[in-house]
């Protein structure tokens, strides 16, 4: 008797399972999309309005400059706007561009290419290439400003002061 009521229980099972197998397969079956693997993507992020910084070497500086083995001081101004700059040399005709090439607290340092009235060599009259090195001041700037040329050392330097 066990073993009919244990054949009566599978069989009970098995009519009740294949009725609904047959409906599963009467129906109409979605179309296989391919397996893939997605990570699910982050929320984007909300974007961050930053203040935009200014660099510490922007602005325009003048003042009267010394040289050494000149006779008399000049105008010279700067113009800095972060990694590049330009120089004005009004009493001489020049001007130049500047390429900042480090940075440290204080100090700045620069190469300087003169793009209007460089020396002609013939008339001795004109601007050099050089280097510049300015250093942040409570009223302004310091500047050294230095080069060689026919094997000696050519140095200018002063103090400038923010233009108005």
């Amino acid at each position: 008797m066990k073993r009919t009521a244990l054949v009566g229980i599978a069989v009970g099972l098995a009519l009740s399972v294949v009725p609904a197998v047959a409906d599963a397969q009467s129906a109409p079956q979605p179309s296989a999309a391919p397996a893939t693997t997605t990570t699910p993507k982050a929320a984007p992020k909300t974007a961050k309005t930053k203040a935009a910084k200014t660099d510490p070497w922007t602005g325009t500086w003048s003042g009267s400059v010394a040289q050494l083995g000149r006779g008399k001081p000049f105008a010279y101004s700067v113009t800095l706007a972060g990694k590049t700059g330009k120089t004005s040399y009004p009493d001489d005709h020049c001007a130049g561009k500047l390429t900042r090439v480090g940075a440290s607290g204080n100090y700045a340092f620069f190469t300087e290419t003169i793009t209007e009235g460089k020396l002609d060599p013939k008339t001795m009259k004109g601007c050099l290439d050089g280097s510049l090195t300015l250093v942040k001041d409570v009223s302004g700037l310091v500047m050294s400003w230095t080069t060689t040329h026919a094997g000696k050392a050519i140095v200018a330097y002063g103090t400038l002061a923010p233009a108005k």
